[in-house]
């Protein structure tokens, strides 16, 4: 998950790649998490999701049967969908810096701890944000905390 202030807020897993993203969801379980969290009366939480999700109380995606869709169904789906393209920036970034995540032939699922490794790139992604803001930051117009307060 990415804040809009461009940081990774959330990490789960590692999951098998041919694991669909509903499946993942489950295992993650985010939406019980929500459910403890946002049960207050009057407020409305909730994630989008690309079309590997089903709507529900938590997780919103577009609509679909597009030659029937309304203007404003179409431009929910346009404008949520660019929202999605900048949420991917927060994790290519962590790819871009740390290419060796990436490189399925040095991976060693039993040999290393790719979840460590990743986690900690995570974290070295967000300390850089803090320094220089990112795309996301500046799309939401949301800028991140300062280091100090960060890592505190």
């Amino acid at each position: 998950m990415v804040y809009p202030n461009g940081l990774i807020g959330r990490l789960d897993g590692p999951f098998v790649g041919r694991r669909h993203d509903a499946a993942i969801l489950g295992l993650s379980k985010l939406c019980l998490e929500m459910t403890r969290l946002f049960e207050r009366p009057g407020e409305n939480y909730a994630i989008y999701g690309d079309a590997g999700y089903s709507n529900s109380r938590f997780i919103k995606v577009g609509y679909k049967n597009h030659n029937k869709l309304t203007t404003a169904q179409k431009e929910f789906n346009r404008d949520m969908s660019s929202l999605r393209v900048s949420v991917e920036y927060g994790f290519g970034r962590v790819i871009q810096q740390f290419a060796f995540l990436d490189f399925k032939k040095n991976q060693k699922l039993y040999l290393q701890n790719l979840q460590e490794q990743y986690y900690v790139a995570a974290l070295l992604a967000n300390c850089q944000i803090c320094l220089r803001e990112s795309q996301v930051s500046e799309y939401f117009d949301c800028p991140p905390p300062s280091l100090e307060d960060y890592l505190r």
